[in-house]
């Protein structure tokens, strides 16, 4: 019994003097092979996916997100503010965002409460047009301006674009599902 102890002892006294070589050995090996590393150039895989509609309309979201909140801080009237809402319409229980400026929906608000009170009856699209058109070339006009003038809110607006553009795209190509 003691002597397949000293046996085991001695093996691992053996193998713990071994194992520091080993692991200087392992040192020397790796520095060898970052140098050999470094001086040539690194490999890189790109593999881009196509976007389902999906993550396509996550994107665009996330997009009028960004351009929306940025419009809000530079735009110097608060009636200018969008505010982007999920709505769920009259005949449907689908809930759909919706972004609206203040002052439009101020004014479908005001709208919606002549109507249900009597004083007035609806408007219809074009007369809502006619009373909101001068605010809305206003505010045309400041997003403009601050597309000139604001290199995030311009990069922010054709990033918006150009993922809107490939949703078109995309429908267009699929357009058995689509049908206008």
């Amino acid at each position: 019994m003691v002597q397949p102890l000293r046996t085991i002892l001695a093996a691992l006294c053996l193998t713990a003097m071994v194992i520091p070589f080993s692991f200087a050995q392992d040192q020397d090996s790796s520095t060898e092979s970052d140098v050999e590393s470094t001086s040539r150039p690194i490999e890189e895989i790109s593999v881009i996916g196509e976007r389902t509609f999906f993550t396509l309309r996550l994107e665009i979201e996330s997009a009028e997100t960004e351009v929306y909140g940025l419009f809000n801080e530079l735009n110097s009237n608060d009636d200018f503010d969008v505010k982007c809402v999920n709505e769920v319409f009259v005949g449907s229980h689908f809930s759909r965002r919706v972004c609206m400026a203040d002052y439009l929906r101020k004014e479908q608000a005001r709208n919606a409460q002549n109507s249900v009170l009597g004083i007035d009856i609806l408007l219809t699209l074009d007369q809502v047009r006619g009373e909101v058109r001068q605010k809305t070339l206003a505010m045309e006009a400041e997003m403009l301006t601050l597309a000139q003038e604001n290199p995030a809110f311009f990069e922010a607006i054709r990033k918006l674009a150009e993922l809107v553009g490939i949703l078109e795209v995309k429908k267009e190509e699929n357009s058995f599902f689509f049908k206008r």
